[in-house]
């Protein structure tokens, strides 16, 4: 298979098997819908000052959280690491909320902050632990996967093995 079609076949299976979580998935069918959606969410961004994209990004969450749930099973691993790495992107995002209004509030107030300094912290903890379980993630995202059956079946990198 070439190169384009290799491509064209990817994104075509990202949308494909978008409910899809049983299976193996190759890098490339994880990769190249990642920045072919990423550019599109660019664009769409451009073009339409972000309504556009986020709703894209929207109608593309639950594909994505599949076809990563397959890449994990290509180096069998489980749907729980995809899982993880939502929640820490969830906890990042609730980190920077509280981190701003930490900021706020200790510009507003020079006493001490109690609960709001503990809550402060525990974000920035929270942060620290999200960015090293989505760092790892990313590692198993990216490694090459088994090229023998797993429990997950002999789809994914299991297939190359006869071109």
């Amino acid at each position: 298979m070439n190169k384009s079609s290799n491509l064209i076949s990817s994104y075509f299976n990202f949308w494909k098997r978008c409910l899809d979580i049983n299976g193996r998935s190759t890098r490339s069918e994880f990769w190249h819908p990642f920045w072919i959606n990423f550019l599109i969410t660019s664009l769409l961004g451009v073009f339409s000052v972000g309504t556009l994209s986020s709703i894209f990004g929207l109608i593309t969450l639950i594909p994505y959280f599949t076809v990563m749930t397959r890449r994990l099973h290509d180096s069998n691993r489980s749907m729980i690491f995809a899982i993880l790495y939502y929640i820490g992107g969830f906890i990042t995002k609730a980190a920077a909320v509280i981190f701003v209004l930490g900021i706020i509030f200790a510009t507003i107030s020079f006493e001490e902050f109690g609960l709001l300094g503990t809550t402060f912290i525990a974000s920035i903890f929270g942060v620290v632990i999200a960015g090293v379980v989505s760092l790892y993630i990313l590692y198993l995202l990216i490694k090459p996967g088994n090229k023998k059956m797993n429990r997950y079946g002999s789809g994914g990198s299991c297939r190359t093995l006869s071109d």
